[in-house]
């Protein structure tokens, strides 16, 4: 019975999350600029505007919960959360967990060294390098399969970021809008550089659900499809990809 009970609580978070009012969102804040906090500690960027903008379309309104990005597909099964948008790329072995939105961004990564670093070209100079990582990303994922390399994993980029400048890690990897937004940060503007750019999936960045919440994934696709098909959705990746509209803390 106790199995049972459970399963009948699972099926009943499933499909409800269009039926409120609130939509509860999951993110994780220090990947700018698809997310992070500006200057007055508020949310900002691609991810957040765009969601906003989808949830307002969907006669609803978005309750927004920063947490570890290895937290957020299982807070999403929990139901804790009802959607994820945190520059996620939609993997097949994510697919088997959550459903995803069609992607809104497809991007190519890229190595963040420090300034002062010639050293690192390609992926062949890794070997015996420290390289740091956001836990649970595909940038983790793809270093841990870069042989000879040795791997750290935090919780933030910007520690990833704050390990090359501080020389405990040779490199750091992430999309490649966000390493570019690091180089212009005031923690670390002429102290990193991009080392090389690198395609590590095909995966575009889309938003995720629970499985089975069709409603909800059905109404975020067309509304997706409506901003694709209006230009919105170009407008505004300009608008936050443009060097002079990145603003992170």
């Amino acid at each position: 019975m106790r199995h049972l009970s459970i399963a009948v609580l699972l099926l009943c978070l499933v499909g409800t999350a269009l039926a409120q009012d609130v939509i509860r969102v999951g993110t994780e804040s220090t990947y700018p600029p698809f997310e992070f906090r500006d200057q007055a500690g508020k949310l900002a960027g691609l991810d957040v505007e765009l969601m906003e903008a989808i949830a307002a379309r969907l006669g609803k309104k978005v309750e927004w919960v920063d947490m570890a990005f290895d937290s957020l597909i299982p807070s999403l099964m929990a139901g804790k959360i009802d959607a994820v948008i945190a520059g996620m790329s939609a993997t097949p072995e994510r697919a088997q967990k959550v459903d995803f939105s069609i992607p809104y961004y497809i991007s190519l990564s890229s190595f963040l060294v420090r300034a002062e670093d010639d050293s690192i070209k390609g992926l062949s100079d890794l070997k015996g390098k420290v390289i740091a990582v956001q836990l649970g990303t595909v940038q983790d994922t793809f270093s841990s399969k870069i042989e000879g390399a040795e791997v750290k994993r935090f919780q933030k980029f910007d520690d990833c970021v704050r390990e090359v400048v501080l020389g405990r890690a040779h490199a750091t990897l992430m999309d490649k809008v966000v390493a570019e937004s690091f180089l212009e940060a005031p923690d670390f503007k002429g102290k990193v550089k991009i080392a090389f750019d690198q395609e590590i999936t095909e995966a575009g960045k889309a938003i995720a659900v629970r499985k089975g919440d069709k409603a909800l994934l059905d109404g975020i696709n067309k509304v997706l499809e409506e901003m694709k098909g209006s230009g919105e959705l170009d407008r505004l990746i300009q608008k936050w990809f443009s060097k002079k509209e990145q603003k992170p803390s």
